[in-house]
């Protein structure tokens, strides 16, 4: 899962502020209009950031509305154009909301695909981290269990849609560690390895 690609973190020499300063930094409500087009309108606190703003990125044209937090996105939605919380990516739609920082999505939160499938649960710097469920576009989940860097990774349980399911470890995106295979006839259990089933326990 890709994290969000939109306006860079910039050190700028030259930007115009409006609003309240207190001991030199800008606090409580405010604006600041940076030289790329970049706005940032809403709450501050020693200097940054925080409390609920808008910060708008004409070159990418799209905004963010939520909560910051000591500079970073907290949470809120992206908007295009001012329409829906949409965002777009080498040409192909997906929505997500949810929780933010300056690497993209962090925390929990909900991606839905350019397919129709959907992701929530947890996310680390823009990629599926945690615990969390894959639902296909059809509406069935298809695995719920642990995530590290967008692929299935820890304890998990895996759907087919061909009527069988594996409930055991995984890594990396594949079957990994102890686990059983479920069919409508049998139980299959063993140990994996990337994949492949290495032992059969009788």
């Amino acid at each position: 899962m890709t994290a969000f690609r939109g306006c860079k973190t910039k050190n700028y020499t030259e930007f115009t502020f409006t609003g309240s300063l207190r001991d030199g930094r800008f606090t409580d409500h405010g604006s600041v209009l940076f030289p790329g087009g970049e706005q940032y309108n809403g709450n501050f606190a020693v200097g940054r950031f925080d409390g609920e703003g808008t910060l708008y990125c004409e070159t990418n044209n799209w905004n963010f509305s939520g909560v910051f937090r000591e500079g970073q996105f907290s949470g809120g939605s992206f908007h295009i154009d001012g329409g829906e919380p949409v965002a777009y990516e080498r040409g192909d739609t997906w929505r997500y909301e949810g929780g933010l920082n300056e690497h993209g999505q962090n925390g929990m939160g909900a991606f839905t695909f350019p397919n129709g499938a959907v992701y929530s649960g947890g996310f680390s710097q823009g990629f599926a981290e945690g615990e969390g469920t894959y639902t296909d576009a059809s509406g069935r989940i298809v695995y719920i269990g642990g995530f590290k860097g967008g692929r299935f990774d820890g304890q998990g349980r895996y759907f087919s849609p061909d009527a069988w399911s594996y409930e055991g470890g995984f890594s990396n995106g594949l079957f990994h560690g102890e686990g059983v295979i479920v069919t409508d006839t049998d139980a299959i259990r063993g140990v994996w390895e990337k994949g492949v089933q290495i032992t059969r326990y009788e």
